[in-house]
């Protein structure tokens, strides 16, 4: 198993040695006519002398101007002196080359500056997966009830350990994903590029690796707080046991006081709620009534301007009966004078 171990980590190294021979290779003529200081830049390079190499690409750009190409070139010599993060951004910016090739090379020499970057990752995990395995040592060393307290102190050091595993297996997760985002983009332009698929392989299975290895780490993270629930959490006296239920009994007796006192309003809003819609309703009623009073007082009244028009034959008994009271008029005035006549006498004349 051991030597099977060694094979892997063996063909591991080959792989990342054939990537950076990848990484290298594609430098060299970035122009058909290459500038003097760009020439002198590749050459410096093949030389293993990046820092040389930036100085001659850094005059070619001044008197070039910003390329793509130099971009690409610059990549390298940051690559060439670990400079991975500035590397990264040389040949992100290289990504817009509207030259297909470059693109190609460029997206290929991002994702294994992205793989170089999430390596550091691997030796964090391993460490914090040996902080858990020296945790959990540290806790079977003390064993019976006078270890008690050791014990415990060494179950709460190693939960901690566990934490810091599973975070750094996550950072190995989230480092190699990006590398695998950019792989495929370079399989997606070149799907025979055998380097890519070589790198991306081996990111994927260290994804895999940190992912299973937080599973196990949850599981076992998860007994051991069961473990210290159990044996290391103080258990409650009489007195604060009791205190505890005395709490709860006045803490119930308040809520069913606010309960009783919230039904008594809600009572008390309800009745004065009906007593309100009653006299609304009252109100109501009675207005309907004198409404319905005027309209019939007005439906009744002759001068209503918006009464029905009278047919030529109530027009005629009302010419009629009008007639007729005029004539008992005229009839009951010459009556009156005619009884004043009767009684006025002449007076007596005095000759």
């Amino acid at each position: 198993m051991r030597r099977g171990r060694n094979k892997m980590v063996l063909v591991r190294a080959a792989a990342l040695s054939l990537g950076a021979a990848a990484l290298l290779s594609t430098g060299w003529q970035v122009f058909k006519k290459p500038d003097p200081d760009v020439r002198r830049g590749n050459q410096l390079i093949r030389k293993n002398k990046p820092t040389e190499a930036l100085e001659a690409y850094q005059k070619a750009e001044k008197r070039l101007g910003r390329r793509h190409r130099l971009d690409y070139n610059r990549g390298l010599a940051h690559f060439g002196k670990g400079e991975l993060k500035k590397a990264k951004d040389a040949f992100l910016s290289a990504t817009g080359a509207t030259d297909q090739r470059l693109r190609k090379q460029a997206f290929y020499n991002l994702a294994n500056t992205l793989f170089r970057l999430a390596e550091p990752t691997l030796g964090q995990a391993r460490k914090a997966a040996l902080g858990v395995k020296n945790a959990e040592a540290a806790i079977a060393q003390y064993s019976g009830e006078a270890q008690k307290q050791q014990r415990c102190k060494a179950m709460a050091a190693a939960a901690k350990a566990f934490k810091a595993a599973m975070e750094a297996n996550q950072a190995v997760i989230a480092g190699f994903t990006e590398a695998r985002n950019e792989y495929r983009l370079v399989l997606l332009r070149d799907p025979k590029h055998f380097d890519a698929k070589w790198n991306m392989e081996l990111g994927l299975r260290h994804m895999g690796g940190a992912r299973l290895a937080n599973k196990h780490l949850a599981d076992r993270a998860k007994d051991l707080a069961e473990r210290f629930k159990k044996e290391c959490k103080p258990p409650d006296d009489k007195k604060n046991k009791d205190k505890k239920n005395k709490d709860k009994q006045n803490k119930d007796k308040q809520n069913k006081d606010k309960q009783n006192k919230d039904k008594q309003n809600k009572d008390k809003q309800n009745k004065d709620k009906q007593n309100k819609d009653k006299q609304n309703k009252d109100k109501q009623n009675k207005d309907k009534q004198n409404k319905d009073k005027q309209n019939k007082d007005k439906q009744n009244d002759p001068k209503d301007p918006q009464q029905k028009p009278l047919s030529k034959e109530d027009i005629a008994k009302r010419k009629a009966a009008k007639q007729l009271d005029r004539l008992e008029r005229k009839q009951r005035d010459r009556d009156r004078r005619r009884d004043r006549s009767r009684t006025t006498r002449r007076p007596l004349k005095d000759w």
